[in-house]
């Protein structure tokens, strides 16, 4: 039988959900066609694979209606009604497993039927089951605008109008944070959006809209209300402001002030992706030249690993990509003996896929740093080129080794080699390939001047340096022309 969209949505399901499809399906009140449920049960028989020489259409026919001509079309219908029904279950199971609407809609059936006093208890119950969250808030103030507003709807078949002030307030106010959620997770996604796929939003609806909110004011005005929800958008607000005005550094003092106090309120996931979005901040800062910003992003780093936000589930397997950046930020500010003691305690935490060239790569780092440039090499050869993620990271250091190490022509061929691997590769940012294509050029420049004679270069190179755009392994570069002098 050949694929079709049916047996590839059910292949995904565990044996829990084919036994609850099957029950969906033999059900009258879901599944009004017999000869559906019966065609089911023939193909579910060949589960999971669905790849049995018996399983044929001209099979499941002759099981459904033995000693009748085989007819394909009548398989072809059965098969389309069967995948909506597939695809109604699953509708049905991702709606029951948020009780929230379950909840609402069985108040709102009250409502319509005239039941008002009912709707108003099972309101009540509602209101009471779903009044506290934690985490997803752009959802939680969602539902509570939905409670708010059906409580409005009831006070005027109740006779209880008095109370439709308050729930008018409450109702809007639950809007305005919804917004202001939405509002900021939108921007800081859009914002990423641009700087990896060259996306430009600026003449969008949303950027219109929001360049005419005050959206600095009512931050600020549910911080002299002592909201409640004020630590909530704050933090939203503060590192989707931090993050799209990367040279506001009030912007930056806050969002840090925000992310170093108390994100309890977040799921772990969330606070994760909290500092995910700090990491980016301070690493903008960084290429534009802030070397200071390191110490922020590092002190960020330390407080992940004292609370365990590290893993995509706590206690996990560490996420490969912050191993590697907190690495780099311990490098950049010269903590080799804190740096050290981190690959000592949480490599074994790395995915073993991952571990053994991680290891070898920070530890060429740091072989790197302390002047041992042969032992770095080395260990940068161990490294398996084909599964490493991180190939920019080697290419990076061999071209900077070759250079310690005098390997001219290597280094030469090396810069050829990664000029091709940059333009060449699409998974890497247009951002990052002006850095890595700055940091080539900077080399290039500093080797054409060597060659010249550094001793009368009167300082251009250096200006020529420090003028880049790209700051990548700056010092570096400017200590190699100072040290030629």
């Amino acid at each position: 039988m050949k694929q079709s969209g049916l047996i590839e949505l059910v292949s995904t399901f565990s044996k829990v959900e084919i036994r609850e499809f099957t029950r969906f399906m033999n059900s009258p009140f879901f599944n009004g066609r017999t000869e559906a449920a019966r065609y089911w049960k023939a193909v579910r028989v060949f589960y999971p694979k669905f790849s049995a020489e018996k399983f044929t259409a001209e099979n499941i026919f002759r099981i459904l209606k033995p000693g009748k001509k085989f007819d394909v079309s009548e398989i072809r219908r059965l098969n389309s009604y069967t995948l909506k029904m597939a695809e109604q279950y699953l509708a049905y199971k991702g709606v029951k497993n948020d009780p929230f609407y379950f909840d609402i809609a069985l108040t709102i059936q009250f409502s319509e039927r005239g039941l008002y006093n009912r709707s108003q208890k099972q309101l009540i119950a509602v209101d009471k089951k779903h009044s506290t969250q934690k985490g997803d808030y752009e959802f939680y103030f969602w539902k509570r605008y939905l409670i708010e507003r059906h409580k409005n709807s009831l006070y005027s078949f109740t006779g209880s109008d008095h109370l439709a002030p308050e729930a008018i307030v409450k109702r809007t106010d639950m809007f305005s944070y919804h917004t202001m959620a939405v509002l900021c997770k939108s921007l800081v996604s859009m914002f990423i959006n641009e700087k990896n796929f060259n996306t430009d939003y600026s003449k969008s609806d949303f950027y219109s809209m929001v360049k005419g909110m005050d959206l600095d004011g009512y931050i600020n005005s549910l911080s002299e209300k002592k909201s409640e929800y004020y630590p909530v958008l704050a933090a939203e607000y503060y590192q989707a402001m931090a993050l799209i005005h990367n040279d506001n550094d009030d912007h930056f003092k806050k969002f840090k002030e925000v992310l170093f106090g108390e994100l309890g309120m977040f799921t772990y996931l969330e606070q994760i992706n909290f500092y995910s979005i700090f990491e980016a901040v301070c690493t903008l800062k960084i290429e534009g030249g802030g070397q200071e910003y390191s110490k922020d992003l590092f002190e960020a780093y330390r407080i992940m690993l004292k609370k365990g936000l590290y893993s995509y589930t706590p206690g996990g397997e560490f996420i490969v990509r912050i191993f590697r950046n907190i690495i780099h930020t311990a490098i950049m500010i010269k903590e080799y003996n804190w740096l050290e003691s981190f690959l000592a305690e949480f490599l074994p935490k790395v995915n073993a896929d991952s571990r053994d060239n991680m290891g070898n790569l920070a530890n060429a780092l740091l072989y790197f740093e302390k002047g041992e440039f042969s032992e770095s090499l080395g260990l940068l050869n161990k490294i398996d080129y084909e599964l490493f993620h991180f190939k920019i990271d080697i290419k990076n250091l061999q071209l900077r080794l070759y250079y310690e190490l005098g390997y001219a022509e290597e280094l030469i061929s090396a810069i050829d080699t990664y000029k091709r691997f940059v333009s060449s590769n699409r998974y890497i940012s247009s951002r990052y390939k002006a850095l890595c294509a700055g940091f080539i050029n900077n080399l290039s420049l500093v080797m054409k001047a060597e060659a010249q004679g550094l001793k009368s270069d009167n300082g251009w190179v250096e200006q020529e340096l420090i003028s880049s755009e790209s700051k990548l392994y700056l010092d570096w570069l400017l200590e190699k022309v100072r040290s030629k002098k």
